[in-house]
């Protein structure tokens, strides 16, 4: 069933991945799809993320 199917090029945000990986200097950041985290590895939530949260919260409770 799958043998009927064509090789598709490389996807450009995986490789942007493993450019990011491949790349030594501790500067670098890394542009693709992901989680931003800060310094600390913490992820910040958004005051609106919070405020619509707290707000679904009540409307369920």
């Amino acid at each position: 069933m799958l043998s009927s199917l064509n090789k598709q090029p490389a996807d450009r945000i995986i490789g942007l991945s493993a450019l990011y990986n491949a790349d030594p200097r501790k500067e670098k950041i890394d542009l693709g799809v992901g989680v931003y985290k800060d310094a600390e590895g913490n992820t910040p939530i958004m005051r609106a993320i919070k405020e619509a949260e707290n707000r679904l919260w009540k409307v369920e409770s």
